[in-house]
């Protein structure tokens, strides 16, 4: 004999893709308490505040003036090149090494956080 019917059944999913490390840590911590891995897992994210996971992170101050100085520069960069498509001018002959140091500000921000 089977499993007696629920009146709520379980018949959506949510798929997460993770890291094997990551994997391997919920995994490790769901053997700790006794729980199967999806178990484990839905009880975790139905205990959270239903805000919890719209606030952002705290970030440092100087993150968060290097963030909105590069959305002026992006929104800055975005309205010259709209305007160059319009008119078909030339790039700046100065532009390149611009982009060059804007990308490089980028990739240290990003391996920063890393």
């Amino acid at each position: 004999m089977g499993r007696p019917k629920t009146s709520q059944p379980r018949n959506a999913q949510l798929n997460l893709s993770l890291t094997a490390r990551e994997l391997e840590n919920i995994k490790r911590r769901a053997e700790a308490v006794g729980m199967r891995v999806g178990n484990f897992g839905r009880a975790l994210l139905l205990a959270m505040p239903d805000d919890a996971a719209l606030k952002p992170a705290p970030e440092s101050r100087i993150n968060r003036l290097v963030h909105a100085q590069l959305v002026r520069l992006g929104n800055n960069l975005n309205q010259m090149v709209r305007h160059l498509h319009a008119t078909g001018d030339p790039l700046p002959a100065d532009l390149e090494p611009l982009l060059r140091d804007i990308r490089q500000l980028i990739d240290r921000r990003c391996c920063d956080d890393r």
